[in-house]
């Protein structure tokens, strides 16, 4: 019963947070400037409940998951990170579904020849070109669509589902010089040609 009680005050919560949140279409080519400090709250809400689609005509292609397009993160003009996420459809409403993330280190963000995951005690020293996570499971609703809520911790981008942590990856540093400071992550986009039928929302809640 307490758990069921913390479960309607969670999502009543997000639910309040939601209506508060300023958000924007993630359109092909373009580019958000964004906050990631610990004070503001960026979340990206993608166009699916995470239930499998109905209504399937017979002889089409069954569709289990979702590879949804990059995300883009920039530092100034610079693109160096792309967050990649697939959706492996609940059969159901109430039903489990998993969320598969990684992240992609582009040249601009010091992609090197490093091989790591991204759990929560990775190094802030590696930046392998895909960093892929462990699934991330969720249940099915119709109230608040699947989202990432991504914030700067340290050296580290981190990315979670709700409460749940989902990854983490290293920020390069200025020039790919270790004796240099982090680069500052200004602005979230989607690529040239990404989310034509349907489109993510950037949602911020700013401090001032």
């Amino acid at each position: 019963m307490l758990t069921g009680t913390l479960t309607i005050l969670l999502l009543a919560t997000l639910l309040v947070d939601a209506k508060e949140l300023n958000c924007k279409k993630l359109r092909s080519g373009s580019k958000k400037r964004v906050d990631l400090t610990r004070e503001s709250k960026t979340i990206i809400f993608y166009p699916t409940y995470g239930i499998k689609p109905s209504g399937i005509k017979p002889g089409a292609k069954n569709i289990d998951q979702m590879p949804y397009d990059a995300i883009d993160i920039y530092s100034r003009e610079d693109l160096i990170m792309k967050i990649h996420l697939t959706v492996n459809y609940a059969s159901a409403i109430g039903a489990e579904g998993t969320l598969m993330l990684a992240f992609e280190h582009t040249i601009e963000g010091c992609m090197d020849d490093s091989v790591d995951d991204c759990s929560e005690n990775i190094p802030d020293s590696t930046f392998p070109w895909i960093r892929a996570c462990a699934d991330v499971t969720f249940i099915a609703g119709t109230r608040l669509p699947i989202s990432l809520e991504l914030s700067i911790e340290g050296n580290f981008l981190v990315v979670k589902n709700g409460e749940k942590f989902a990854g983490k990856a290293a920020i390069p540093n200025k020039n790919c010089d270790p004796a240099q400071s982090r680069q500052f992550i200004y602005g979230i986009g989607a690529p040239v040609g990404a989310f034509r039928r349907s489109q993510p929302q950037l949602c911020q809640k700013w401090r001032f």
